[in-house]
């Protein structure tokens, strides 16, 4: 199914100009709110969310505004560490598992958030 042309203005809250000015704004500072990007590019709340939400398929997530997906390059990444990891498992078995797996070194850090916003920090 395909939408017909329908007479009106065209929408150009996404376009190109305004996505290169959200990505302009995220690169300064991924922890900024819709509401402080708004404000730099003068753009509508809502469309600064579905630029970010849409176009550059962004989520928030712990106060950052990250990627839904990994890309091609991370993905390749991840899987050639993993190839790594088990081909030096398969030649020094325990002795290589007991290099990565520590627990003598684990450093914690207790610190119990009082407002909803504070944990998300």
């Amino acid at each position: 199914m395909e939408d017909e042309p329908r007479p009106g203005r065209p929408v150009t809250a996404c376009g190109d100009a305004n996505i290169s000015k959200v990505l302009v704004s995220l690169s300064d500072d991924r922890r900024k709110t819709c509401e402080e990007i708004f404000t730099e590019t003068s753009m509508s709340r809502t469309s600064v969310f579905r630029v970010l939400t849409n176009k550059l398929n962004k989520k928030k997530k712990f106060s950052k505004w990250v990627p839904h997906l990994l890309t091609d390059e991370q993905k390749e990444s991840r899987v050639n560490f993993s190839r790594n990891f088990l081909r030096r498992f398969q030649t020094e078995q325990n002795d290589f598992l007991g290099r990565i797996i520590t627990g003598d070194e684990t450093w914690v850090y207790s610190w119990d958030p009082e407002t909803k916003r504070q944990s998300a920090e």
